[in-house]
């Protein structure tokens, strides 16, 4: 019973980021724990128009790909780079001094997962249907 639940939870998921990716980059936190919760934002140089959300645990964020402050080259297709903060076990991630990047594209769905800082990752929905996974293993002080 629990596996089936978690099959359609998966099958929910994967319908919800391709249905978003038509018109927008869209990123998802499917990080597990209590209260986990992130901050990402573009890596451009106007920084004071850039895309930065903060999303808490089961929510998304969206930024349509023709904005240039969403997507410099404004095409589903072109590169986006992501800065990311985590806060695990509810604090604030602007707190913490651990950033990571994320690669994916314009027009991308973008699953962040993991539970604490040993195992988080990503999975990068592209618009061309390639689905690609990174760990998020290396990062900078913030």
């Amino acid at each position: 019973m629990k596996s089936s639940f978690k099959l359609l939870l998966e099958i929910a998921v994967v319908i919800s980021l391709f249905s978003s990716i038509t018109q927008a980059f869209c990123v998802y936190n499917r990080l597990e724990g209590d209260g986990p919760s992130f901050l990402v934002y573009n890596v451009i140089e106007d920084f004071g128009r850039a895309f930065k959300k903060e999303i808490a645990q089961g929510g998304k964020e969206c930024c349509p790909y023709d904005n240039g402050d969403c997507v410099i080259g404004r095409q589903r297709d072109y590169p986006l780079s992501l800065y990311i903060k985590f806060g695990f076990d509810r604090m604030a991630p602007r707190e913490i001094k651990r950033l990571y990047t994320i690669q994916c594209e314009g027009g991308a769905g973008i699953s962040v997962t993991g539970s604490n800082f040993d195992n988080i990752g990503y999975t990068c929905f592209k618009a061309n249907g390639d689905v690609t996974q990174e760990r998020l293993r290396d990062w900078v002080t913030a």
